[in-house]
């Protein structure tokens, strides 16, 4: 059972943020161990609760209460006036910084909600440098951390002309405070990750549907519009710079990639990887013939099971 949540922004006093909380049907009280997913740059936390393939659900059955964020700016929490202007209007919104607030927040909730001291966190594409830049600054409320398809500090240049000023080596000086994303271009941006000579081999286009039809349940129109603030943290990581200190990190860590992943790429995982130095243990897994988008692949039974072999194993500790 999925229940939407609205937590107040201690950030961004008077405004919400909403948080997606996903329960046992029938079972009395709180399960004990709790697992916060956080989005990446585009899609909001809806991604992990999309019929026919939630994590949410998948975490649950396997016997964790399961929470999803929207960070300030998407899904369903609150949105600056900037956002109901032209997308080309204004400046950038939201950070990585800013996101570490709303994480926080979602984190305190949790632990109220759920009655636990700490929370084990999965973080997404963006969500990786988010969830992993507030590991860092707050261990103490984290049991275990997961870095799906994490950018992190490696030169990609296909990511860089598509950030940088024409002709010149610095992102776009006229990002406008906002970006949108019809379910045309989600589609070419998830085909063009697959390898396979029949997308269908990887994927069901019936998700692809899902997942946009339950994305545009929160907005105006017919494309799904995302604040560009992250552009500036991803072209300082894809520019070789970390937004955040993965050797600052004290908590037993994950990275988990898909192998045809061009976005979060096997350099720059393993970069990250390596990078984890005060981590007490940490761990490197590929999942063959999956991208970017593997949560939504026909691969994400492989992808469930690693995480949670790896949250379990906390358990024996």
């Amino acid at each position: 059972m999925t229940t939407s949540l609205t937590i107040d922004s201690t950030a961004a006093p008077g405004e919400s943020i909403r948080l997606r909380e996903a329960t046992a049907v029938g079972r009395p009280g709180h399960a004990g161990r709790a697992v916060l997913f956080v989005h990446g740059a585009t899609y909001p936390g809806v991604m992990f609760d999309v019929p026919g393939a939630s994590w949410l659900a998948r975490a649950v059955a396997d016997g964790y209460d399961a929470y999803a964020l929207d960070v300030r700016g998407y899904g369903g929490s609150y949105r600056p006036e900037a956002m109901d202007a032209p997308a080309d209007t204004g400046e950038p919104f939201c950070r990585a910084t800013d996101a570490v607030a709303d994480i926080a927040d979602a984190v305190a909730e949790i632990r109220r909600r759920a009655g636990v001291a700490r929370v084990h966190l999965v973080g997404w594409s963006w969500g990786t440098m988010t969830s992993g830049r507030y590991a860092a600054g707050r261990p103490g409320t984290i049991e275990r951390l997961v870095l799906f398809a994490p950018v992190y500090a490696s030169a990609n240049p296909q990511w860089q002309a598509a950030l940088a000023e024409p002709g010149q080596p610095r992102c776009r000086r006229r990002l406008g405070a906002y970006r949108t994303e019809t379910a045309g271009q989600a589609e070419a941006r998830w085909l063009a990750q697959i390898t396979a000579a029949r997308p269908d081999a990887w994927r069901d286009p019936a998700i692809h549907d899902a997942w946009f039809a339950a994305m545009l349940s929160d907005e105006p129109g017919q494309a799904v519009r995302a604040p560009n603030g992250v552009m500036l943290d991803l072209w300082e990581a894809f520019s070789g710079r970390p937004v955040y200190d993965a050797g600052a990190i004290r908590v037993p860590t994950l990275v988990i990639r898909g192998s045809a992943d061009t976005t979060a790429t096997r350099t720059d995982g393993l970069a990250l990887f390596g990078a984890l130095a005060g981590a007490p243990h940490r761990q490197y897994v590929e999942i063959a013939d999956a991208s970017h988008f593997a949560l939504l692949e026909h691969r994400r039974a492989a992808l469930h099971a690693q995480v949670q072999a790896f949250l379990a194993a906390g358990l024996a500790e």
